[in-house]
């Protein structure tokens, strides 16, 4: 499939992660535990889920996060620990972005976009690969319908 690659400004936005190393089998399991870890601390979601890859996507043993932004505190802040996720504020960045429609299983060519432009602009990757999940399974639509934006955050 053939991806339109973008530049994106990233919001600066807080975060609650939750890190994992393993089989990708595994993603959907972390994803309900962060869901549950969020509503145990009674912090509320304000977005997509998303998952940070610190290695090769499909690899066995993979690196990577799921991610939830959240709501701050009154005062601006977040937690540091949320049982075993932790928070963070994601700083403002820009990020090369391909918008994937379809099944999660089948964006390696939308990886491939985003790193490829990358290369080609001469920029440096500043960050993990990024999958944000604008629609997804937890809208109760067929992988036909899933929209998942794949970012790589460069430097110049």
């Amino acid at each position: 499939m053939i991806y339109d690659v973008d530049v994106v400004s990233v919001p600066a936005r807080p975060m609650v992660s939750l890190r994992r190393a393993g089989p990708l089998s595994g993603i959907g399991e972390a994803m309900r535990s962060l869901r549950a870890l969020l509503a145990e601390a009674g912090l509320e979601a304000d977005g997509p889920m998303c998952a940070r890859f610190y290695s090769a996507c499909g690899a066995e043993d993979a690196a990577y996060d799921v991610a939830l932004p959240v709501v701050p505190r009154p005062d601006g802040s977040v937690p540091d620990s949320v049982g075993e996720a932790c928070g963070e504020w994601v700083p403002l960045h820009h990020a090369l972005e391909a918008v994937h429609r379809g099944p999660h299983d089948q964006m390696e060519d939308a990886w491939a976009a985003v790193r490829e432009a990358c290369a080609a602009l001469g920029y440096t990757p500043a960050g993990p690969v990024t999958e944000v999940y604008e629609v997804s399974r937890a809208d109760g639509v067929p992988p036909e319908e899933y929209v998942t934006r794949v970012r790589l955050p460069y430097a110049r």
